[in-house]
């Protein structure tokens, strides 16, 4: 036991304010978020294909299969929005924190730790809040990976733990087939044990291999159902994408810091220092625990690296398709941290402790840097690329230009009491200076499509005839210039694209030439300069 009973209550405290943080971080302005980057790879494919075109390709830029064909669904039935993108990714990354605190494996005071390591992990929380399947691929490889385990002992209720595992390892799987070596590995863990077991007891070992058997048969079956139409119909889009870049020294040290949360190598070694402690006292608990997790992660770092993904040589790339090894990493610093607390005489100081160190760990990782609001751009690769400004490309290459004088003329009004519709945008991080003025202006902020008053643009647009996509925060300009403002207080017009690097090539609409035509409708502008000309809807109406 690691706290006396008695004291036990203030790891069940601890436990729950974890989940309580936690939630709050993963639902923090989530309703007000713009869409940006990989979030509208699946959109994109709404917009543009069938079901089954969803269903048999993974796309150039992969837009997650079934996630997809969810999407779609909404589309069809009542309207997509930008909160019922989000929701499956939310709850998958809520149910992570409650379904470590059913590990039976560790102890409570553990599960209270690991909780709250889970729920202020900067990865963790990001990810849930994305429109992207790392979150649910991440839930759905921790219940595989512990299932097969389960139902490898014989524990209780084994047959179903064998259903659960050949249900999530196919979801998965489907969802991103990057998770195939964290949930395929047990097999290759558990069957090289069986074998070795031959020496000792030869007529014992065709029970265990036949259960393998079979379980991977139906595990067979299930995937082949899902990847197989595509793997055929789209086999060189999907064979290009391997093969192309290579992890380095460098970016696997950025992706630890990732993993952990943090930008400070200092910190880095203090936390890699209480994760093999925490290794060294789960080993003496169970070692084939540690050797199956070790197999399982490991092995899938390494096979991820070896199949050359394309921009996996990015830290944030391969930190998020190491996504499902981060909770386990994370139990091991739990139970190491829990080594040194444990030095503390009185129990009732130790709950506590850990919770502080918690609260320091937090805010020496990015969060509090862009938790400000409003901030709907948390997903940008500003604050995503990498925790350190000092190694991040959307920090340092941004253009040098000048923030127009009219978002520090905003500035001066009452926090979040207007709204701008910005027009036009592009989706990528590389292309999108809307954080660095929203810090500055701190007013709402609108995305105005331009499609078709400013020509026609179907990356990142789609008309207003869509009806199906019901986007809060993507306006239309045709929509406005015919009368209505969406609640806006003034359109700004982006007369040249912000670029980073600088010398980047980027296709723009002639806004130049479709100013006379919001002119004629608005009213003259009110605000002008070499970048921006900005028109007041109010008085417009």
């Amino acid at each position: 036991m690691i706290a006396a009973r008695g004291w036990r209550w203030p790891w069940t405290v601890l436990a729950a304010a974890a989940v309580l943080a936690g939630l709050w971080l993963r639902c923090y302005q989530l309703g007000d978020q713009v869409l940006v980057d990989d979030e509208w790879h699946a959109l994109h494919k709404v917009i543009h294909s069938d079901a089954p075109g969803i269903a048999t390709t993974f796309g150039f830029a992969d837009h997650s299969i079934p996630l997809t064909l969810y999407y779609r669904f909404l589309a069809l039935h009542g309207g997509l929005t930008e909160w019922v993108m989000h929701v499956p990714l939310l709850i998958a990354g809520i149910a992570l924190l409650f379904a470590a605190l059913s590990l039976r494996e560790t102890g409570a005071a553990t599960r209270a730790t690991w909780v709250t390591l889970l729920a202020i992990s900067p990865l963790c929380v990001y990810l849930s809040r994305t429109a992207r399947p790392y979150a649910l691929t991440c839930l759905l490889c921790f219940v595989a990976i512990v299932a097969f385990r389960r139902w490898w002992r014989r524990e209780r209720g084994a047959a179903a733990w064998g259903a659960a595992y050949a249900l999530t390892t196919f979801l998965a799987g489907w969802l991103h087939p990057i998770t195939l070596p964290f949930t395929l590995l047990p097999f290759a863990y558990y069957g090289a044990r069986a074998l070795l077991s031959l020496r000792r007891d030869a007529s014992g070992l065709r029970a265990p291999l036949g259960r393998l058997v079979l379980l991977g048969g139906i595990t067979a079956l299930l995937l082949a159902a899902a990847l197989v139409p595509p793997l055929v119909n789209d086999w060189s889009r999907f064979a290009a994408k391997a093969g192309t870049d290579a992890v380095t020294p460098e970016s696997v040290y950025r992706t630890l810091l990732m993993l952990y949360g943090i930008s400070q190598p200092p910190l880095l070694v203090a936390l890699v220092a209480l994760t093999a402690i925490g290794v060294q006292r789960t080993w003496r608990r169970d070692p084939d625990f540690v050797v199956y997790l070790a197999t399982v992660t490991l092995g899938a770092a390494a096979a991820i690296a070896l199949a050359r993904p394309q921009w996996i040589h990015h830290q944030g790339v391969y930190a998020r398709y190491l996504l499902p090894a981060l909770p386990f990493l994370l139990m091991f610093l739990a139970e190491g941290a829990l080594a040194c607390v444990e030095t503390l005489r009185a129990p009732a100081w130790r709950a506590p402790t850990v919770l502080v160190a918690a609260a320091l760990l937090w805010w020496a990782g990015p969060m509090p840097d862009y938790l400000y609001r409003p901030n709907q751009f948390m997903g940008h690769l500003r604050f995503q690329y990498d925790y350190d400004p000092g190694h991040n490309p959307y920090v340092l290459e941004i253009p040098r230009d000048p923030i127009p004088e009219f978002y520090r003329e905003l500035a001066k009004r009452a926090p979040r009491s207007l709204t701008l519709v910005e027009a036009p945008w592009r989706l990528d991080s590389n292309f999108n200076p809307q954080p660095w003025y929203q810090q500055i202006h701190r007013q709402y902020v609108k995305i105005g499509l331009v499609t078709p008053v400013c020509g026609v643009r179907d990356f990142g647009e789609y008309p207003a005839t869509v009806r199906a996509l019901r986007m809060r925060e993507l306006v239309h300009l045709s929509e406005i210039l015919a009368g209505k403002s969406y609640g806006a207080d003034y359109l700004v017009m982006h007369l040249k694209p912000w670029k980073t690097p600088p010398d980047a090539e980027v296709e723009w609409p002639d806004v130049a030439a479709c100013l006379p035509g919001i002119e004629w409708k608005l009213g003259p502008p009110v605000y002008g300069d070499d970048q921006i000309v900005v028109f007041d809807l109010k008085r417009a109406r």
